[in-house]
C-alpha cells in the first residue's frame, strides 16, 4: 500500500493524473454508444469479451466534524463469451483511494481482486461457477455498484453478518412454473480465500444455498449459511429472508439475517441484522427513498439506523444521491459510527 498526503489546495500528483486519466477515458469508452446503454463496456476487439466498469465519488458531512470528499471505488470489470456456453468474468478494484477532509487531501490505494470466475451454462436450470463470486444472500448484495443502489450507505444487513464473497463452486439455476419462477443457488467453498481483505467477514470454510420465489408484483428468498471466520475462527450458523414488493410506482424491499455464532472457546452467542425500506417513484428518474435498519452483533453491539434520501438516474448506469442519515450504537464495520449526517454521491457505469 502507498499512502501520500498534502495540505490545502494542492493535490497529489498521482491522484491529480488518475483522475484526469479516468475523465478522458470515460468518453472514450461510451463512443459509439447511445447513452441509455451504459453500463455494457466496449467490445475488445474479436475477442468476445468486453472491458467495462464503474466509479463512484461520495461526500459525507457529519454534524459535527469536516465535510470529506470519497472517491470511494474505481472498478474495471473484464467479461463475455468465450464459448456459447461457457463465460468468463474479471473485477478488479481500488477503493476509498483518494479522500480529501479538513483542507488535507490522501490517497491510499487498495487495490482489490473483487471477482474472477468461469461459468458454464449447461441450461437455464444448471449453471456452475468456479471462482471467487457475490455470495447469494438478499438482494442487495449481488447488485451493489453504486450506480445501480438506492441510497449512499449500504445497510449493514446487506453485507456485515456473512461474506460478501466466496472462493469456490457455485451451482444455481431457474426452474420456469406457472405461479412464479424458482431460483436455487448451491455453494461451497473449501479452500484459501482469493484475495482475503474484500471480505468484512474472511472464510476459507463455507456451505449454504438460498431458494428465491419470482412473481409478477415481487420475491422471496430464503439463505443457509455455514462458515467459519478465517480471523476469528468463529464459526457461524446464517439464516435470513428478503422480499421484495413492486406495485405502480411504490417499490418495498428488506432483508433479514440471523446468526448463531459459536467462538473457539466453545462460547456461543446470536446476532441479526434488518433493514427496511421504501421508494416511490415521482418520475422515471426521480426517486424518493426512506429506510430503516438495525444490527446486533453476538458481542451485544447494537447498531441503529434511519435515512431519507433523492435518487436522480438522468441515464441508466448514472446516479445522483443525497440522503440524511440518523446513525446510533455501535457495530463491528468500519463503516459504522454514530451520528447524524449528511451524504451525497455520484455513480457512473460505463
Amino acid at each position: 500500500m502507498r499512502t501520500s498526503s498534502t495540505r490545502g489546495r494542492g493535490l497529489p500528483r498521482r491522484a491529480a493524473f488518475l483522475l484526469v486519466t479516468l475523465l478522458a477515458a470515460l468518453p472514450a469508452a461510451a463512443a459509439g454508444q447511445d447513452a441509455s446503454v451504459l453500463g455494457r463496456g466496449v467490445a475488445l476487439g474479436a475477442s468476445g469479451l468486453r472491458l467495462g466498469g464503474y466509479l463512484a465519488i461520495d461526500w459525507e458531512k457529519p454534524s459535527q466534524g469536516d465535510a470529506t470528499v470519497t472517491f470511494d471505488d474505481l472498478s474495471l470489470f473484464v467479461f463475455g463469451d468465450l464459448t456459447p456456453r461457457v463465460r468468463v468474468f474479471a473485477e478488479v478494484e481500488d477503493s476509498k483511494f483518494w479522500q480529501v477532509s479538513g483542507g488535507r487531501s490522501r490517497v491510499e490505494h487498495h487495490g482489490d481482486l473483487e471477482r474472477l470466475y468461469v461459468e458454464y451454462l449447461h441450461s437455464d436450470v444448471v449453471k456452475i461457477r468456479a471462482g471467487k463470486f457475490l455470495t447469494p444472500v438478499g438482494t442487495w448484495n449481488e447488485v451493489h455498484p453504486d450506480p445501480l443502489t438506492w441510497t449512499v450507505n449500504r445497510p449493514l444487513a446487506s453485507y456485515a453478518t456473512f461474506p460478501t464473497f466466496l472462493t469456490g463452486l457455485l451451482a444455481s439455476g431457474t426452474i420456469d412454473r406457472e405461479r412464479g419462477d424458482i431460483e436455487y443457488d448451491l455453494f461451497a467453498q473449501a479452500n484459501p480465500c482469493l484475495d482475503c481483505n474484500t471480505n468484512d467477514r474472511q472464510t476459507e470454510r463455507a456451505i449454504g444455498g438460498r431458494l428465491r420465489w419470482h412473481a409478477t408484483h415481487g420475491e422471496v428468498g430464503v439463505p443457509v449459511l455455514h462458515y467459519v471466520d478465517r480471523l476469528t475462527r468463529d464459526a457461524v450458523t446464517l439464516s435470513g429472508v428478503h422480499a421484495v414488493a413492486h406495485r405502480d410506482r411504490l417499490d418495498v424491499r428488506g432483508e433479514a439475517t440471523i446468526g448463531r455464532v459459536t467462538s473457539a472457546t466453545g462460547d456461543a452467542g446470536s446476532e441479526f441484522a434488518w433493514y427496511v425500506q421504501g421508494v416511490w417513484a415521482l418520475t422515471d428518474r426521480h426517486f424518493l427513498v426512506a429506510q430503516a435498519e438495525r444490527a446486533r452483533s453476538a458481542r451485544d453491539e447494537t447498531w441503529r439506523a434511519w435515512t431519507a434520501g433523492v435518487l436522480v438516474r438522468p441515464k441508466p448506469g448514472l446516479s445522483l444521491k443525497l440522503d440524511y442519515q440518523q446513525r446510533r450504537g455501535l457495530f463491528p464495520v468500519e463503516e459504522a459510527g454514530s451520528g447524524n449526517r449528511v451524504l451525497a454521491s455520484f455513480g457512473v457505469l460505463f
